[in-house]
């Protein structure tokens, strides 16, 4: 497979598992279903400019790089908006974000064809 298709397929399955960390915050239980559509949606955001990305550079280092700070930056937006009780978790949201955002860099560049 080419290098964003097999991005936006890595990146949704790891977004899913990233909204799937939700549920270790039970206040946020209930939401579990939107927060798994917003998550698998962010994760094909980074897979997607992940592929595109490594299309161009045959660098696994600069990979990781970019798309642990895409998925920095998206968790960071999702993160600055209130929950229902006013609360921001920004630790919860970031850190999966950016763990998976590099970790779709890296299979993306190791799995995908040129």
């Amino acid at each position: 497979m080419n290098k964003p298709l097999i991005g936006v397929l890595i990146g949704a399955v790891l977004g899913f598992f990233d909204g799937l960390t939700a549920w270790l915050t039970p206040e946020a239980r209930p939401f579990l279903q939107g927060i798994l559509i917003g998550s698998s949606c962010k994760g094909l955001l980074v897979g997607l400019i992940a592929g595109f990305y490594a299309r161009k550079v045959n660098s696994v280092k600069n990979i990781v790089i970019l798309s642990s700070v895409v998925g920095l930056i998206l968790a960071g937006i999702v993160a600055a908006m209130p929950s229902e009780t006013g609360k921001h978790y920004y630790m919860e949201i970031m850190l999966p974000g950016f763990v998976l955002g590099g970790l779709t860099g890296f299979l993306t560049q190791r799995w995908g064809k040129a």
